[in-house]
């Protein structure tokens, strides 16, 4: 094991190649909603969202848990056990991916006539359900890496994906528009079994390679399948066990938003909003939970570094270590949230008008405490689930929930708060998830947060000279939102410094990766 592992590094990776994914993802819907129209967008909007529940049902939860117990026998010296393990996910993700691509194909008609209400969307489901197959398997190969702690093939594999996923939806959906708008529909939902295929080939491509290194024979699981099924049975059921917990909170989180969409309209109208007026505070409601999702990608990618650092220090018995990449994670996640959240409440209004070209919206300032404990929220889980504690989170989570949903319907319903109660509701919520979640972790491990007053500190000078700089400039929303931004966030990271909060080991190291990169590439080109 690599005592020096860096948790910024593989956070590094992930969090890139996120932002890339999310920007293409972003970009591609432009031309493609110009080509096949907002009905042909509708026809896709359909079939996603019930594909994200088959492919939730088919893999949430198992790349964490095969990263865990493939870095617990890594660190244990145990590579037959490691081998033992692969080829049970393989075998599990096969069978569950190939389940749910049957599933959905098969139900696609029912769901198109009788779930969406319109039977042309099932060309689009037909399309989108062989990536479960394809997805399923890149789990199991992606958990392989991260729990052998290499993250590169992960973020390559994200990248490799989404392009060949834009690329074909760009191209069948322009090829398909003249048959019909349903089959332009189906050409763009084909674009994520297209970038399944890629990205599974790409990672098997690495792992056949990894495999040449480590002078490993190959895994046999279909040829052997007969002979090792009883030995496969108790590491399937290891990993199951440990993922179910993990699924199950993938699984609620959806269905939370949706208890928003029935209780804040019903709250709004009962304090006097009409039906339409409703509508559209849920539509502004539904666009800031977007835009707060976003900061997450780092957090969500530390969460995914936590899970095998923290088992394999855990399974070699290297206490010190382990609490020392604990304090590592909590201390990155802060030192970034903070800033972060304090940009949101002191320009929440202009952040939302830049996305979405509408101004006078003050609700996603009141959101911005719910970006740090979200954030940490993801970063705790990742560590009580490395300490194979899987339940805790969930169990924490679902006490955030209850809070949440007390909160959200007395809240709402309060002349004067309106729409911002739903999002007191999600900063509560949220709130007690992640101190339970921290407690937990504290009380297990033992960590000392002795950074946290220097955040703490530094957070309220930027928030300070942040409000400062908006009561003496009198410069376009844009420029301010760009001043505000920089000069907070180098008053912060100044203070950090001074402090101790961000030690100049963390620069070297920083620095040290990036020449690294540097070097990979000219050696790449070269």
């Amino acid at each position: 094991m690599n005592h020096k592992l860096s948790i910024v590094k593989g956070a590094a990776l992930l969090t890139g190649a996120g932002l890339i994914v999310k920007l293409m993802g972003a970009a591609y819907r432009i031309p493609l909603a110009r080509w096949i129209g907002s009905e042909g967008i509708g026809l896709y909007q359909m079939a996603y969202p019930i594909y994200l529940i088959f492919l939730s049902l088919s893999t949430a939860g198992l790349p964490i848990a095969i990263s865990k117990i493939i870095a617990e026998e890594t660190a244990r010296g145990n590579i037959n056990n490691r081998k033992k393990v692969f080829q049970s996910a393989v075998v599990l993700v096969f069978c569950l991916g190939l389940l749910g691509s049957l599933a959905m194909w098969l139900s696609a008609p029912w769901l198109a006539g009788r779930v969406v209400a319109d039977p042309r969307a099932v060309y689009a489901m037909w399309a989108l359900a062989p990536a479960i197959f394809f997805m399923s398997m890149m789990a199991a190969l992606r958990g392989y890496f991260q729990g052998r702690q290499n993250m590169l093939p992960s973020a390559i594999s994200q990248i490799t994906e989404q392009i060949v996923r834009v690329s074909v939806a760009l191209i069948l959906a322009a090829i398909l528009i003249h048959k019909g708008i349903e089959h332009a529909a189906a050409g763009a939902a084909f674009g994520a079994t297209a970038g399944g295929m890629a990205g599974l080939a790409f990672l098997c491509f690495m792992y056949f390679k990894q495999r040449q290194v480590d002078k490993m024979q190959p895994v046999n699981a279909a040829i052997n399948f007969k002979d090792n099924l009883q030995k496969m049975l108790p590491v399937i059921g290891r990993l199951l066990k440990f993922a179910l917990p993990i699924s199950i909170a993938v699984i609620l989180m959806p269905l939370l938003q949706t208890l928003d969409t029935i209780i804040v309209p019903a709250k709004l109208q009962s304090i006097g909003y009409t039906v339409k007026q409703a509508t559209s505070a849920l539509g502004i409601l539904g666009n800031c939970w977007a835009v707060i999702y976003l900061p997450m990608i780092v957090t969500g990618a530390v969460n995914t570094n936590m899970v095998p650092v923290i088992a394999a220090a855990n399974a070699a018995g290297m206490k010190r270590l382990m609490v020392n990449n604990v304090q590592d994670g909590l201390r990155f996640a802060l030192i970034y949230l903070v800033p972060v959240a304090v940009i949101f409440y002191l320009c929440g209004s202009w952040i939302y008008r830049i996305i979405y070209g509408v101004g006078g919206v003050e609700v996603l300032s009141w959101f911005a405490p719910a970006i740090i404990f979200l954030g940490l929220e993801q970063v705790t889980a990742g560590i009580l689930q490395g300490l194979g504690r899987p339940n805790l989170p969930l169990l924490n989570f679902l006490i955030g929930a209850i809070f949440k949903i007390v909160v959200t319907f007395l809240c709402t319903g309060w002349p004067g708060l309106n729409l911002t109660g739903a999002a007191l509701g999600t900063v509560c919520g949220a709130g007690l998830t992640a101190c339970l979640n921290l407690a937990v972790v504290k009380k297990l491990i033992r960590v000392r947060l002795r950074f946290l007053p220097a955040v703490v500190v530094g957070g309220t000078l930027m928030t300070a000279a942040g409000w400062y700089l908006k009561r003496v400039l009198q410069l376009d929303f844009l420029w301010e939102f760009i001043l505000i931004g920089c000069c907070g966030t180098l008053i912060y990271l100044g203070f950090l410094l001074i402090s101790g909060g961000i030690r100049f080991q963390d620069l070297e190291e920083v620095k040290k990766f990036v020449m690294d990169r540097k070097e990979q590439s000219i050696k790449g080109n070269g």
